[in-house]
């Protein structure tokens, strides 16, 4: 589906400042140039974010739902436009397992071993999250790729049964 989508606890703050600031400065260009496209945001919490997006029929907002990763697997670029964050960033990691072109800024995926071009897209200024977005939307073979690098990397490095054993070797 022509479908963006963002994922996570959308009353989080830096979920909360990523809607905003993608709804004022990057979503307008968007719109203008992919006339089709929709936005989806996905996560518990809804209501933390609506005034930024309200009055936009083409912004979906769900709330919560059962199954992330296959709502994910719907969109055809998952963005992760953070630009205050901690912790781990199962946004991208559930975006790879749908097997999704992630965008992100640096931020948005520090922690996670991946690579600009191999496993993601990296945006800093709202420029380049549109021109990757814009990339994204018109090469479905560079989605393909980033979406099959993403779910490999996940698989290798992220799951319970790759993770645990460094857990364990860490005393954690």
């Amino acid at each position: 589906q022509p479908v963006l989508a963002f994922s996570g606890n959308l009353e989080y703050r830096p979920n909360r400042d990523a809607v905003r600031c993608f709804a004022r400065r990057i979503w307008p260009r968007l719109r203008e140039r992919w006339p089709e496209l929709t936005w989806r945001l996905i996560g518990k919490n809804p209501e933390a974010v609506r005034r930024y997006v309200r009055g936009d029929a083409r912004i979906e907002v769900t709330g919560p739902v059962e199954d992330a990763v296959r709502l994910l697997a719907s969109a055809r670029v998952v963005v992760a436009p953070l630009r205050a964050a901690a912790g781990t960033r199962l946004k991208i990691l559930e975006a790879w397992a749908a097997r999704r072109a992630v965008v992100s800024t640096s931020l948005g995926a520090e922690g996670l071993a991946a690579v600009d071009g191999e496993h993601l897209l990296i945006a800093e200024t709202p420029e380049a999250f549109v021109a990757s977005i814009s990339r994204l939307l018109e090469g479905a073979e560079l989605r393909a790729r980033l979406g099959r690098a993403g779910r490999k990397l996940l698989e290798e490095r992220y799951t319970w049964e790759k993770a645990w054993p460094a857990l364990e070797a860490a005393g954690l």
